[in-house]
């Protein structure tokens, strides 16, 4: 009797660890990167540290610096929870098989592009998006 209720209990316990790789690639995904992400103002010093180093930055005659981003694409709050949830749900009555298909498929990258105009006071002028 002991024993059963100890398999029980490891059967669960591993479903639990099985089911974190799809569940955790959905909810620790970056930002979600768009026109709204990236605000008018905003100085190049707090681009810099959100998105990384450029992919490519120029200097155009009139001294005015643009920067050409290329960035992991997040997922919005709103699909990370329906996701999650959906995954979650799925784990647990497949006992945790479904882990074969969700985390190669929520491990996956989408790359977002974009470039990004600056003022002369290096402060977001205009942004443009080369590839969503």
């Amino acid at each position: 009797m002991k024993s059963k209720l100890i398999m029980r209990i490891i059967i669960v316990f591993l479903v639990f660890i099985f089911s974190a790789c799809g569940l955790s690639n959905v909810v620790n995904r970056g930002e979600y990167i768009d026109q709204k992400a990236i605000q008018p103002g905003t100085p190049r010093k707090e681009c810099l540290a959100r998105f990384g180093s450029p992919i490519d930055a120029k200097v155009d005659q009139s001294g005015l610096r643009t920067d050409i981003f290329r960035c992991p694409q997040g997922e919005p709050t709103s699909g990370k929870a329906i996701k999650g949830t959906g995954i979650l749900i799925a784990d647990v009555l497949t006992l945790g098989l479904t882990e074969i298909i969700f985390t190669p498929v929520t491990d996956s990258k989408q790359f977002v592009t974009f470039e990004i105009f600056y003022d002369k006071d290096e402060r977001v002028r205009e942004v443009k998006f080369i590839q969503q």
